[in-house]
């Protein structure tokens, strides 16, 4: 069995077409040779009762005078009733034995004599004077021969069918191994280096096509997070270099302020924040390997949801300018059955981003409204603003890594915010979109879908003044 598990896919389906094969040809052949066996003791039994037939219609027609002398190639025996032979064609050693011969069975008999085999048929025939016996042989060497000549056809025709057929099982495994082999070559060649080329796809609608197919969209979906994983190297480090530079040059400075105390306490402060702008942007990026890598779990209830979003409301409060208004309502259900495939962490991530920019867009005096509602299949989160809005033409890459529309891009951030909201809301399959409100202001909403019994909307409690209505 090892053996055979090291050798080729090709070789084990032909030693198994060969196994199937030989096996099936012997079946037939036996089948065959039986047939022909039974045939032949049928046409021999036949012969032994036309040869007695002369004899019997003699013994049966009292009016006959006497009985046909057998012909040519014919043993008949023709024994009286007392045992003594009226007549008798059968060589010396039958005759010997034809006392043990007769018989009122009217089966025949497979007899040994004088060396060789014999077909005997007994057939008793009443008349008046009591019980004759006509008693025929065959010899069976001719169907003996017969035998043995089609045994030995029989099997040289296996062999050539088994060897044919060991050939075409050969031929067609290396045509069904074919497209494999193209596979394999392929694949060596984008193993060996970079290429963007897929592996071949056959047009039979086949298990091989299905399997390229397969291993096309796992090449695919590498190529898409390697190139990811490049573009995010190559996008932290030129977001990187700059406050490097910056913190570089104020350590130098700092360093040329050794003599005086009030320069010195400027650097090093001005030295912190770009430390903290590095550290946010460091804590970012890691939280977007997080997510993109699938290390996300845990879920969540409305009752949690909704506190997460309070919490996030407060630590915009904190935050944000003293004379912005940061609301906030809810409108769903009361109980806590439904959930929603995210952790409170995580949604609160979502919230704090969203009110982080829209108190930004906001300015000094603005008013800022997150809502939260159930319907029977998801929870949205809405966050509105009175700001300005954001640039129509920024809308289509406001979620891709360090963008930022141009009235922003002096307030510090990296530009990762909403990628995370994205990648947050992605994974625990769910949408976000950003539009312009009519009235002024932006919008963005985050659809999350229930997983488990729906409940029914609870329209009772509705947004304050700084919400838009329903």
């Amino acid at each position: 069995m090892r053996v055979i598990r090291r050798l080729s896919i090709r070789a084990r389906i032909t030693i198994g077409s060969l196994i199937v094969a030989t096996l099936f040809f012997a079946a037939a052949a036996m089948v065959m040779r039986d047939q022909v066996a039974s045939i032949l003791d049928r046409a021999t039994v036949t012969l032994l009762k036309d040869d007695a037939a002369p004899a019997i219609a003699a013994l049966e027609n009292p009016t006959m005078d006497a009985i046909e002398v057998p012909g040519h190639g014919q043993l008949v025996a023709v024994v009286r009733p007392d045992g003594a032979i009226r007549q008798s064609t059968l060589p010396r050693p039958l005759r010997s034995e034809l006392y043990h011969l007769v018989d009122d069975a009217l089966s025949p008999k497979a007899v040994t004599a004088g060396g060789e085999d014999w077909l005997v048929l007994s057939q008793p025939v009443t008349t008046a004077d009591g019980t004759w016996h006509v008693v025929t042989a065959r010899n069976e060497e001719s169907s003996a021969l017969v035998l043995q000549s089609l045994t030995n056809g029989l099997m040289i025709a296996a062999l050539v069918l088994v060897g044919g057929f060991g050939i075409a099982s050969w031929l067609l495994a290396t045509a069904a191994l074919r497209p494999v082999n193209r596979m394999r070559r392929t694949a060596a060649t984008i193993a060996a280096g970079p290429s963007r080329e897929l592996l071949p796809v056959g047009p039979a609608h086949d298990e091989l096509s299905a399997l390229a197919t397969t291993l096309n969209t796992m090449l695919t979906e590498q190529r898409a997070a390697a190139d990811r994983e490049r573009q995010l190297v190559s996008d932290a480090s030129h977001e990187l270099r700059t406050p490097v530079a910056v913190l570089q040059g104020q350590l130098e400075l700092a360093h040329l302020s050794t003599g005086d105390a009030d320069a010195l306490l400027g650097e090093i402060e001005s030295a912190q924040l770009t430390v903290r702008r590095l550290a946010l942007l460091a804590g970012n990026l890691l939280e977007l390997s997080r997510i993109e890598s699938g290390g996300l779990g845990g879920s969540s209830d409305w009752a949690g949801l909704s506190a997460e979003l309070a919490e996030a409301v407060d630590r915009a409060r904190v935050t944000a300018a003293s004379d912005a208004t940061i609301d906030f309502d809810y409108g769903g259900p009361l109980d806590t059955g439904d959930w929603v495939p995210i952790d409170a962490h995580d949604f609160g991530r979502i919230a704090d981003n969203l009110l982080s920019n829209a108190v930004t867009a906001v300015g000094d005096v603005g008013v800022v409204c997150a809502r939260l509602d159930a319907s029977a299949q998801a929870i949205t989160l809405s966050v509105f603003d009175d700001g300005p809005g954001m640039p129509e033409e920024f809308m289509p890459i406001a979620f891709d890594r360090f963008s930022r529309p141009s009235q922003t891009a002096g307030h510090g951030g990296a530009g990762l915010g909403l990628s995370i909201v994205a990648a947050l809301v992605h994974s625990a399959g769910g949408t976000v979109r950003l539009e312009n409100r009519p009235e002024g202001g932006l919008v963005a909403e985050v659809i999350l879908p229930f997983t488990a019994t729906p409940r029914r909307d609870d329209p009772s409690r509705r947004c304050r003044t700084a919400c838009p209505s329903d």
